[in-house]
């Protein structure tokens, strides 16, 4: 009596409704069978009753989400854009390690840049905008965790190696500048939904084992007893690496514990990720045509580590009338080693006749700390739902960066300079790493929104809504001036000395001092305000059952970030024109300059297409085309990795994509395709010897000349992504896929003019004495060659909850390059470092793919639905 009395209070809590009937069943089944056994074939007799029970109209839940926080959803066919999802089974099928890697494969519009040389530091592509984890890239696609924003305040950039696979329970791609999602959703957001114990109550595993040491373990679980559950997630991944010194290493953690209310639920959520990883670039294409596994130098390694709170609840004010709330914290804390090779080495030698102080060492930490919250309430409520809320986010930035000299071996690694005797001849960097700035700053954005998809008929269904953003950034920067390490000159005997070493010299200028004679230090403050109103209008016409059209307009923006307006382009210098550097400059991501004011970016989007289901085939074609003003671009100056962060005009990304996916006989089928055009659209010029087009024979710089029209780098116009899954018995299936890309313009080539040439005299005017238009050869072509590269997926399952997998990527081992860049090669032909300066060669550095690899695993799946109900486990 007491068990049944429990059991009934459950079932008042109106959340396991069916459950409970379906124990109440189970429960009484014994008694039934006992009374069957006593009445007999007197039973037989008794006509059944017919009972008659009430029609219950189940309404079946939005499964799109349109904005960050839960509590409202949208049907595809009434989204007025292409959303595009995967479910946690889709991604967990996928063996993908990281988000880029399963978006490359499987989503529209999608490709990869892989600037840094590491599976997780990879560029993300989506109809020409990007989400990137390093600094410099121009970022453009918001990314959400579970309503918050996790592009980090620094750059606006994303951390890939910071979102566990095992613990997304849903992922949805909305395209265009959709004014929900806020900042930086200039060209897309990414909203990422984590798994809970009511979601995911059982527990599942996974062990992977293969090609270059990789070792990754994956383990979840959830449990709930109808009202509290838990789930948790620990990922543990590390590799070797293909490449020579390129290893890594993350350990990533996800809990949740979610309490369900009568009229509601509350979570709170803790990720917390170490992360160890070695990327080391790109190098020159004549190296790897030799072998690709080299590194041009080395290390270049960051650690990451997050701690990320997330508190937020539900509250069902009606059945029509739902509010949601959202707080959060956010600490992550980076530290990057970079070695690379000395540009201004000539300088040196000639000072101090000493060759082997070749390389440098560059160290920079960064400590972010983010929080925030939100408020937002949807009402359905007849035709119309409507969405409204607001929201705070916060951010506080400490970030610092020294460099000082190294020495190149023989495997291009960068050591610490051994021989005391430089340090003595009054090198200071040999010993000590220099400080180049130190940067603090904060930044608050304030915003409000609203969104309502009307349907004035059952099969036409208009969405229009707004955002209004306030924000404000702040900078207080100490920054050294630009000094080259040779001039660090001391002397042992007098180390204050009268030079930058000075005591006296450790301070930041006056502008009562000469330029560059006392201080050393040039320190500015920035407190700017920005403001933007984002509306977003669009509708979806069912003109079948299915058949839709859909089309829309909205408007983005993006505000400078506090690294941009750290190192931003001082236009008050443009006007000295005897000058051949007229800014200090950055070596991203270290050293900075002064913060001048820059605008921030405003995007106006545009989508048309259709969609349809026939044949057992979904498909999908459409066109797109966003405008973007005053683009936030990193420009060189010059010299290696260094430039500013400048306003460009206009560019623009236009194009159109196709899709279609369905089964056929035992055979699942997908085909997706993108013409992608991303063009700058206004003038500009960048500088950049290493571009073979550059305008030193006529000018004292150095210059690049962008014109409209001119296509942006590391965006291929054709995109093609292809798979067949193919059921060989219920146990066994196998996938073939493919990704195809067309050819790419390479970073330093962004006028699209580079050519490679030998070295050559050429006259000025003609009749005049000879000079060399190019003291160093240029070789390579620019660009980035066309790919396609072919993956193989096999799974066996043993039973529903062991399945034995086979992961195979570039089967055919194609050699194949995703990223490049113009620049400039110290190393001989035999790989070692060459001393004259004059045969360093400008060259175009690749990015090289990966060749084939095969891994196997082991996975399990204890899905406790498919048991007894009263086996589930309990707390």
């Amino acid at each position: 009596m007491a068990a049944k009395s429990r059991l009934g209070r459950r079932c008042l809590w109106g959340w396991i409704h069916l459950s409970c009937t379906l124990i109440f069943a189970s429960a009484t089944s014994g008694a039934a069978a006992e009374a069957s056994d006593v009445a007999g074939e007197a039973e037989e007799s008794i006509p059944e009753p017919v009972i008659k029970v009430e029609e219950i109209v189940i309404r079946a839940p939005r499964v799109r989400i349109v904005s960050p926080l839960p509590g409202v959803g949208i049907e595809r066919d009434q989204a007025a854009t292409n959303i595009q999802s995967a479910t946690a089974k889709e991604i967990a099928e996928s063996r993908a390690i990281n988000i880029t890697e399963f978006m490359n494969n499987n989503m529209q519009s999608v490709s990869i840049n892989d600037y840094a040389g590491n599976p997780f530091q990879q560029d993300l592509n989506f109809r020409g905008f990007t989400a990137s984890p390093m600094i410099g890239t121009p970022q453009g696609v918001s990314v959400y965790l579970d309503g918050v924003r996790v592009n980090e305040a620094f750059g606006d950039v994303v951390n890939w190696d910071l979102l566990p696979m095992n613990a997304i329970a849903t992922m949805d791609l909305l395209p265009g500048s959709n004014p929900l999602f806020g900042l930086n959703t200039l060209g897309g957001a990414l909203a990422i939904r984590t798994k809970t114990g009511f979601s995911d109550n059982h527990a599942r595993g996974e062990l992977l084992s293969g090609a270059w040491g990789r070792q990754q373990v994956q383990v979840s679980n959830g449990i709930n007893n109808g009202i509290i559950g838990l789930f948790t997630a620990y990922n543990h991944f590390e590799e070797d690496g293909w490449r020579r010194n390129s290893p890594s290493n993350l350990r990533q953690l996800y809990n949740n514990a979610t309490v369900k209310l009568p009229k509601g639920e509350i979570n709170l959520s803790a990720l917390n990720v170490n992360t160890a990883l070695t990327g080391n670039g790109m190098l020159p294409f004549e190296m790897a045509e030799t072998n690709r596994k080299w590194v041009f130098t080395s290390p270049d390694e960051s650690t990451n580590k997050l701690d990320h709170y997330n508190l937020n609840g539900r509250w069902d004010v009606s059945d029509n009338f739902t509010i949601s709330a959202l707080a959060y914290k956010r600490k992550m804390n980076q530290a990057a080693l970079n070695g690379d090779f000395y540009d201004e080495y000539q300088q040196l030698f000639s000072r101090t006749n000493i060759d082997y102080i070749n390389g440098t060492f560059n160290f920079s930490n960064l400590k972010q700390d983010s929080f925030g919250f939100s408020v937002q309430a949807a009402w359905d409520v007849g035709r119309h739902q409507i969405v409204f809320g607001a929201g705070v986010d916060k951010n506080k930035i400490t970030f610092s960066q020294r460099e000082m000299y190294g020495e190149i071996n023989a495997k291009h690694e960068v050591v610490p300079v051994r021989d005391e005797a430089f340090y003595l001849e009054g090198m200071y960097a040999a010993k000590y790493p220099v400080i180049r700035n130190n940067l603090n700053g904060h930044s608050t954005t304030k915003g409000v929104f609203f969104s309502d998809t009307w349907s004035p008929k059952d099969n036409v269904h208009l969405t229009y809504g707004a955002r209004f953003n306030w924000s404000r950034v702040v900078n207080d920067l100490i920054s050294d001036r630009g000094n080259s390490l040779y001039q660090f000159e001391f002397n042992p005997l007098n180390p204050g000395g009268s030079g930058l070493l000075n005591p006296a010299r450790q301070r930041c200028a006056l502008p009562t001092d000469p330029f560059e004679t006392f201080a050393r230090f040039v320190c500015t403050d920035g407190d700017y305000k920005y403001r933007s109103f984002n509306p977003s209008i669009g509708i979806a016409w069912e003109v079948l059952e299915n058949f839709s059209l859909y089309g829309n307009i909205s408007r983005g923006a993006r505000v400078p970030t506090i690294i941009e307006l750290g190192c931003a382009r001082d236009h008050t210098k443009d006007s000295q024109p005897a000058s051949t550097n007229y800014q200090y400059g950055c070596s991203i991501p270290t050293s900075l300059s002064a913060d001048p004011y820059l605008k921030q970016v405003r995007s106006t989007s545009y989508e048309a297409g259709l969609r349809g289901n026939h044949f057992g085939f979904s498909w999908n074609a459409g066109v797109f085309t966003t405008e973007l003003k005053d683009d936030i671009l990193f420009m060189p100056l010059g010299r290696k990795n260094r430039g500013v962060f400048d306003n460009f005009g206009e560019t623009l990304r236009q194009g159109i994509e196709l899709g279609m996916s369905g089964e056929l006989g035992k055979s699942k089928l997908r085909l997706n395709y993108t013409y992608l055009l991303a063009t700058f659209e206004s003038a500009a010029n960048a500088i950049n010897p290493n571009n073979s087009s550059n305008t030193s024979p006529t000018t004292l710089q150095a210059y690049v000349n962008i014109e409209p029209g001119d296509y942006l780098t590391g965006m291929p116009k054709h995109i093609v992504q292809a798979s067949w899954n193919y059921q060989f018995s219920e146990r066994f299936d196998a996938t073939l896929s493919m990704i195809m890309h067309s050819y790419s313009f390479v970073r330093g080539n962004e006028n699209n003019e580079h050519q490679p040439r030998e070295a050559s005299h050429a006259c000025n005017p003609c009749g005049a004495q000879p000079y060399d238009r190019d003291p160093y050869d240029y070789i390579g072509k620019g660009t980035i060659a066309g790919y396609a590269v072919f993956n193989l997926r096999a799974t066996y399952k043993f039973n529903d909850a062991i399945t034995l997998f086979m992961k195979a990527d570039n089967i055919f081992n194609k050699d194949y390059s995703t990223a490049g860049d113009l620049g400039r090669n110290p190393f001989g032909s035999n790989g070692g470092f060459n001393p004259d300066t004059t045969q360093w060669q400008n060259t175009t550095f690749i990015g090289p793919g990966a060749p084939r690899a095969v891994w196997v695993g082991l996975s399990f799946d204890l899905n406790w639905k498919k048991g007894n109900a009263s086996s589930s486990p309990r707390l």
